[in-house]
């Protein structure tokens, strides 16, 4: 009989083991419905489908800074600050773009140059000769900040942390038993994630000062920056929450119903999110996930082509989840309360019909819905209903028909052959609602996202939506298959697929969809394998086993961005070990698998 025989010990997220039997498989996940296909001549469409996560998983700790980690108190910290910027001039440019697009965009934040160096920030020397690096980056008035980093070049064993030092001991929430509070901290390590030329756009961070930790392991040398600070967003509208006098304007208009006032529509409503982007300003809009044919829940988010059209921007996007009232008439939630995934992929995108589809990269929180659409040309005086986030502010609902009729221009792109004009019977739309769906009342089916129009609080008149019925020809082939790579179909251990010594690059387990690997390890021989990933966008976990029928040799269950599983056969020929790849806490996610044999 063949042998593993062990030692075990206990780095971050690393495992060494080698164990001589086990007992029970780890059992797979849930499978969800999936709807019969189209028959010949019908338009393609879906149904809605639900989250089947349940409620955030606990278990693993809160992330911590490297100064918490090593119990540093950071008393005094140097700041580079800019001064506060015109807002007079800033919401006069605002007023001056939306007369003349009409378009339902709305800026929220303003570029702004940056110069960050080692000589701003303080050193801190460390036991065993690591080195920390901290410094502040403020703008005067700022409700919020994201802050650019580029020319990221971290060593092996570097990190970078940034965050709100006003906000992170109220994120000590965080994991707690049947919720999720969104990470206070944004962590940078070395890795294929890493975008080191393009750089990365950190999450938003509330206040006016955003503070960067850089960890310097034993050995790196000189006391340089491997990355810059080159830019910033002042956010001086609060994308998810209402303004107040002092932030010189007010959210939504009176005329709004509050979408929880119309329980029907509970599920497609936690579909749709509030999504900030980066051009050269920040950009507030809105839209929604939808479903795939295949129902794999792949994170596919749509919404309009004049809020983001670039790489660039998607990468910059930061969603926001189930900004909504619990309660009828209730008080919507605190920003920091506000769930968000950071980072989107461009799928595919067109101006025609004005739409944007992305891949959400960053973790997911449960209790989402993944939204159904037809891609059948709907009837005129059809009744229709729209979710969206006007002003950037808690999810409303309008209710009108699909109308024929003159669009509004849209700077000439909407006409009646790529846009379907909504007529509003209750509640309008405002800028931040742009990229929100319209959905069929009967079906609940996404008909088309939001463009442009007239309707406001004062003129609850119409608005244009660009047509999915166009638009679904350009992404049918992403909408009827998902997502998954080459090692498919290893979802089950009978179906191990056979991994051997070298790297499979950007592997994706989902939800749905475990991977199996089986890995031939020579007598007396280790086996080391690791999957390498961005924990931001995903927290996967490992398991080893001996056969398929037998329990867990080992399992690595770290929180960070790789994990590891080390496996000696002590016995006198060769045998296989069997790798489950899994999700601890989201939908999808890319991995790279490493497997050495020495």
């Amino acid at each position: 009989m063949d042998r593993f025989s062990t030692r075990r010990q206990r780095p971050a997220n690393r495992l060494l083991v080698a164990v001589c039997c086990g007992v029970a498989l780890f059992g797979s996940g849930a499978l969800a419905w999936a709807a019969p296909p189209a028959a010949a001549g019908e338009a393609p469409q879906t149904f809605g489908l639900k989250d089947i996560r349940g409620s955030f998983k606990s278990g693993k700790p809160a992330p911590k800074t490297p100064s918490q980690r090593l119990g540093l108190d950071l008393a005094t910290v140097p700041e580079v600050r800019l001064g506060a910027p015109s807002l007079d001039r800033i919401f006069a440019e605002d007023k001056a773009a939306g007369e003349v697009t009409g378009t339902k965009a709305l800026r929220y934040g303003v570029g702004r140059d940056v110069e960050l160096s080692a000589v701003d920030g303080n050193w801190y020397d460390l036991a065993g000769g690591a080195k920390l690096w901290v410094g502040d980056v403020a703008s005067t008035d700022a409700i919020g900040l994201r802050l650019h980093l580029t020319g990221l070049r971290l060593p092996q064993g570097a990190e970078i942390a940034v965050y709100a030092p006003s906000e992170l001991d109220a994120r000590s929430r965080y994991l707690k038993t049947g919720e999720v509070s969104d990470p206070a901290i944004d962590f940078y390590r070395p890795g294929p994630a890493l975008k080191a030329d393009r750089g990365v756009w950190t999450s938003t961070v509330l206040g006016d000062r955003a503070r960067i930790e850089y960890f310097v392991p034993a050995g790196v040398r000189g006391r340089e920056l491997p990355f810059m600070v080159d830019r910033l967003q002042h956010l001086y509208r609060d994308p998810v929450i209402a303004m107040t006098e002092a932030a010189w304007e007010k959210a939504a208009g009176p005329c709004h119903n509050d979408v929880t006032c119309f329980p029907e529509w509970g599920d497609v409503a936690r579909a749709v999110a509030g999504i900030g982007s980066i051009g050269r300003n920040a950009v507030f809009c809105s839209g929604q996930l939808i479903t795939t044919q295949q129902r794999d829940f792949t994170p596919y988010f749509l919404t309009a082509n004049h809020c983001l059209d670039s790489e660039g921007e998607a990468e910059s996007v930061e969603v926001y989840w189930l900004y909504q009232t619990s309660t009828c008439g209730g008080n919507p939630p605190s920003l920091s309360s506000v769930q968000r995934s950071r980072g989107t992929t461009l799928v595919s995108t067109n101006n025609t019909s004005d739409y944007t589809l992305l891949l959400i990269e960053g973790t997911l929180p449960p209790g989402l819905f993944w939204a159904g659409w037809n891609s059948a040309k709907a009837n005129d005086g059809l009744p229709v209903t729209a979710i969206h986030h006007p002003a950037g502010d808690y999810k409303r609902i309008s209710f009108g028909n699909k109308s024929s009729g003159t669009h509004f221009s849209c700077g000439g792109l909407a006409t009646d052959a790529n846009h379907v004009k909504v007529e509003w019977s209750d509640a309008p739309t405002e800028p931040g609602s742009s990229g929100s769906g319209i959905f069929r009342n009967d079906t609940q089916q996404l008909l088309g996202q939001l463009h442009c129009g007239p309707s406001s609080c004062s003129d609850e008149s119409s608005d244009s939506y660009g047509a999915f019925f166009l638009t679904y020809p350009r992404i049918k082939s992403f909408l009827k298959g998902g997502s998954d790579d080459k090692s498919e179909q290893n979802d089950t251990c009978a179906k191990a697929r056979l991994a051997k010594p070298g790297v499979l690059s950007n592997r994706i387990v989902k939800v749905t969809d475990q991977d199996w690997y089986k890995i031939n390890v020579p007598a007396g021989k280790t086996v080391t394998v690791d999957a390498s990933f961005a924990s931001g966008n995903g927290d996967i976990d490992l398991k080893a086993f001996s056969t398929c029928k037998s329990g867990a040799l080992v399992a690595a269950e770290g929180d960070g961005d790789v994990e590891t599983i080390e496996v000696t056969n002590t016995g006198r020929k060769p045998a296989f070990i069997y790798v489950q790849v899994y999700l601890f806490n989201d939908v999808r996610n890319n991995y790279d698998l490493g497997v050495s044999i020495h």
